[in-house]
């Protein structure tokens, strides 16, 4: 018989009890658990950015400006940064930010717990940061998809994208990212841009010792900048060459020959490298027509007609040629000796001598003298001051003399090279220092141009059957203006009777001049003129003809551009080819053209300003020793002094004067100031070239002329002059009423002054 069964007693059965309730509270926990984990994962990977964005990867990227030999003048960007793929990178790159980085980066999947580990102990044994732990990986998550923010989300958000990356791209990919994005100071994004900036190299040309020096920059580029912190640099450095060894990607030997390799810093340069109004100009050009956004952003390559050597010799001749102006004009920097203000000489010894009216002592050269000072200047001279002074009077002491501010602007000029038969622009030159003035005065500087200007007078006189024999007579002419009478006058204050136009244009005779325009007709004038490619506004007055309506150097040397290539108008050109960053042609900056005036025409006005270099104002630019053609140009009072000139090859404009209106000086005409100028630039930019003379067209007819009366010149007549017409215009016999009535008039002396415009 079975015995009964025993009944649980009630505390094991409370035991069983509370171990199923715990083991269900632990469930519960779980389930908690993993739905708070999958909520929180739902809610950090919801608004992640997609990793497959970075295929599309279009950083902002630097636009370079490149003179016509590929030489890089100037850069615009918002990050300096150049593109350039994995396989131009040098493995000694690649290895030395691997081995300094992330030198386990090939063999994780984004994510490196042994690399966290032994930065975490070694920055402890160091007591600061020496060694991160990111990957390369999670940083080019951090810096392309996430903000640098720190916060526990965000590294968790980056462990997330590292590892979905890892699974998107391939390890080049991801290197090719990290080495073109990563900021290595001094403006430097990426191995590319560091390599320019730090070195003055490409990438692809950098030594071991270099690609160290650049792998150490990624955790500080502040601190260990080789420009500001030169012993934390080397030691930056010898550190990623110990990791490189230590990684097996260098031997011991090499690394230390590589420490001890001498480094040379490139010379740091701003966004402009050379030519800095030529490059400011064509990133004013690139504004206009892209915006700011392709300009500062797109990485374009932008081609110029920039030649170097002709942008060196005009940089040369404008700097010597107006600091000999201001010697000439007797304006010079002093240094303040003695002050009131600062007693004593800067060796330390007392100034003993009577004290002067201000109290102010300067000295030029060797010479010492007192600064008179107006009683409103309560400006504080202390002995080291460098003030700008021009001479006031000599006392009468023959040794000393008294000295006075000269407050006024430096003298500015401008000069522009371009080559005729293509419209490009070789040099630009818009001032006398473009860290002190960016104005330039080639390009923005509107000015009378003078008697400059004429040659389109004359060219469209030609336009209307005028031809360079053709007689006006030089005489007294007055108009009536309002309360006022306006009489034209020559520079030498006299008159020369009957004259060719050539002459009228050799001499730069005023009084021929408007009466020409007065035949032409002012309107017609203007209309004409206008095709030339001259935009500012013209005053529609005779004293157009005279050159009082402001034009800029630019469209001036166009407009006489135009006289050198046979008629045809070539538009300035300064930029010929551009190219986005994958190298796509945007603009091949192919010239444009037009017929303006007839090469018949174009010949006539070339041939008269050839005699303005042979014989009249612009004689001085005669030493050039080879065909030329040109014109001067000085305006009312000596403001404006012009000079513009060419041969077959090449044209330049020259223009010298104040920013404000002031006088150059007495007798500082545009023969005297300009053209000289001019001939030292011609002279070292066609140094090499040969010697060419100007094609004669097939319309072209000469013959020899009377240039008394502008007549065909008689046999055996000894002052007969070869003279150029269009074929149908020339004169056919000598006609025996025209020689009588201009017999015995006095002709101008062909020997007139060079000085005179």
């Amino acid at each position: 018989m079975l015995s009964p069964r025993p009944r649980p007693s009630r505390a094991a059965a409370f035991g069983r009890a509370l171990r199923n309730f715990t083991l269900f509270l632990g469930l519960l926990a779980l389930l908690s658990a993993v739905v708070t984990v999958a909520l929180l994962y739902r809610e950090l990977t919801t608004n992640l950015p997609p990793v497959e964005q970075l295929a599309q990867y279009r950083p902002a990227v630097t636009t370079q400006i490149l003179a016509d030999d590929g030489t890089v003048v100037g850069e615009f960007y918002l990050e300096k940064r150049y593109l350039v793929p994995i396989d131009r990178i040098p493995a000694v790159v690649r290895d030395a930010f691997i081995a300094a980085e992330d030198d386990r980066f090939y063999r994780h999947g984004g994510v490196d717990v042994i690399s966290i580990l032994r930065a975490f102990i070694n920055n402890a044994i160091a007591g600061g940061r020496v060694q991160g732990g990111s990957t390369i990986t999670q940083q080019v998550v951090k810096t392309l998809l996430l903000s640098p923010r720190k916060s526990y989300e965000r590294k968790v958000k980056e462990v997330i994208l590292a590892t979905r990356l890892e699974r998107q791209f391939t390890k080049d990919e991801i290197l090719y990212l990290y080495l073109n994005h990563i900021y290595l100071g001094s403006g430097a994004y990426g191995v590319a841009a560091a390599a320019q900036e730090y070195f003055g190299r490409r990438v692809e040309d950098l030594s071991l010792g270099q690609a160290a020096l650049l792998a150490g920059l990624p955790q500080a580029p502040s601190r260990y900048s080789p420009f500001k912190h030169w012993p934390q640099a080397k030691a930056r450095q010898e550190y990623v060459l110990e990791r490189m060894v230590d990684s097996r990607f260098i031997t011991r030997e090499e690394a230390v020959r590589a420490f001890r390799e001498p480094v040379a810093l490139a010379s740091r340069r701003g966004r402009f490298v050379a030519a800095p109004y030529y490059v400011e100009h064509v990133r004013r050009l690139l504004e206009e027509k892209y915006g700011d956004t392709a300009l500062y952003a797109l990485g374009l390559r932008v081609h110029t007609a920039l030649k170097l050597d002709l942008q060196q010799a005009a940089e040369r001749v404008v700097r010597d040629g107006l600091t000999e102006l201001a010697l000439r004009e007797r304006s010079y920097e002093a240094v303040v000796v003695g002050s009131p203000n600062s007693p004593g000489t800067p060796g330390g010894k007392s100034d003993r001598r009577p004290p002067k009216p201000t109290g102010v002592q300067v000295q030029v050269a060797g010479f010492r003298g007192p600064l008179a000072l107006p009683p409103s200047d309560t400006e504080p001279y202390r002995v080291g001051d460098v003030l700008r002074v021009r001479l006031a009077d000599s006392a009468p002491d023959a040794d000393t003399y008294r000295f006075a501010r000269d407050p006024a602007p430096a003298v500015q000029g401008a000069l522009l090279a371009l080559d005729p038969a293509t419209g490009d622009v070789k040099a630009l030159v818009g001032g006398y220092d473009f860290e002190a003035s960016q104005f330039n005065r080639a390009t923005q500087g509107a000015r009378q141009p003078g008697s400059a200007f004429k040659p389109l007078v004359y060219a469209a006189a030609l336009d209307r059957d005028f031809t360079p024999a053709s007689i006006i007579v030089d005489a007294p002419i007055s108009f009536a203006d309002h309360d006022s009478v306006w009489m034209p006058q020559n520079y030498e204050e006299r008159y020369f009777g009957p004259t060719t136009l050539r002459d009228a244009l050799t001499f730069s005779r005023n009084v021929v001049t408007v009466k020409l325009a007065m035949r032409i007709g002012v309107k017609r004038l203007v209309k004409y003129v206008r095709h030339f490619g001259i935009d500012s506004p013209m005053a529609p007055n005779l004293s157009l003809a005279l050159g009082s309506s402001e034009v800029t150097l630019l469209e001036l040397a166009s407009a006489y551009a135009t006289f050198a290539h046979r008629g045809q108008q070539m538009e300035p050109r300064f930029i010929t080819r551009i190219t986005d960053s994958q190298g796509t042609v945007l603009d091949d900056g192919v010239p444009v053209t037009r017929q303006v005036v007839s090469p018949e025409t174009a010949y006539m006005i070339t041939s008269m300003l050839q005699s303005v270099i042979e014989r009249g104002t612009g004689r001085r630019a005669k030493d050039l020793g080879r065909p030329a053609a040109g014109k001067t140009g000085t305006t009312n009072d000596m403001h404006d002094a012009w000079f513009v000139g060419y041969t077959p090859q090449l044209l330049a404009g020259v223009w010298v004067g104040f920013d404000e209106k002031r006088s150059l000086g007495k007798g500082e005409t545009g023969g005297r100031v300009a053209a000289p100028l001019w001939l030292r630039f011609m002279e070292r930019a066609l140094e090499t070239q040969p010697i060419l003379d100007f094609p004669i067209p097939s319309g072209i007819k000469c013959v020899p002329i009377n240039p008394r009366n502008g007549q065909r010149a008689r046999p055996g007549d000894t002052g007969a002059r070869l003279e150029c017409f269009r074929r149908g215009t020339e004169p056919t016999a000598v006609s025996l009423e025209a020689a009588l009535a201009t017999s015995g008039t006095a002709y101008a002396d062909r020997e007139a002054l060079a000085d005179s415009d």
